[in-house]
């Protein structure tokens, strides 16, 4: 097992970047047998605004930015930094949310956005059927 921590704000465009990079070194290693990617970065937001107040264009997209493309981006850069190597297993667990199915009030970006990220991998269930795909709610 080895792990590696690399700090970067993936709510920028430098930050997501940075990850995207140290995975893709990590990963040239072919000595690897197996990846496992937890996608757990995530934030709450701002409950306090209810679905109303939701009106600044850059806050609702620097939530989704974060919450849902950078998950998109650090996955994609990883699977294919990885490839197909034979033999070896490939699995990504997504922390997911009953706010992926339950609405809650004020909490409009977080609902949306944990349903977005399930949709988001099961389409890539769909598209990469050798792919263990796991989507996890802890509560």
């Amino acid at each position: 097992l080895r792990v590696r921590c690399v700090a970067a704000d993936l709510g920028c465009q430098e930050g997501l970047r940075r990850a995207g990079a140290a995975l893709r070194e990590e990963l040239q290693d072919p000595s690897f047998g197996r990846l496992l990617l937890v996608n757990n970065a995530g934030s709450l937001g701002d409950v306090s605004k209810s679905f109303l107040d939701l009106t600044d264009l850059e806050e609702i997209n620097s939530y989704f930015s974060f919450n849902i493309s950078s998950a998109l981006c650090l996955t994609s850069a990883a699977l294919r930094a990885f490839g197909a190597r034979p033999g070896c297993g490939r699995t990504v667990v997504n922390i997911s949310s009953l706010c992926a199915l339950q609405p809650f009030p004020s909490w409009a970006l977080y609902c949306s956005g944990k349903a977005a990220r399930d949709m988001l991998f099961r389409v890539l269930a769909l598209e990469e059927p050798e792919l263990r795909v796991l989507s996890y709610a802890p509560g």
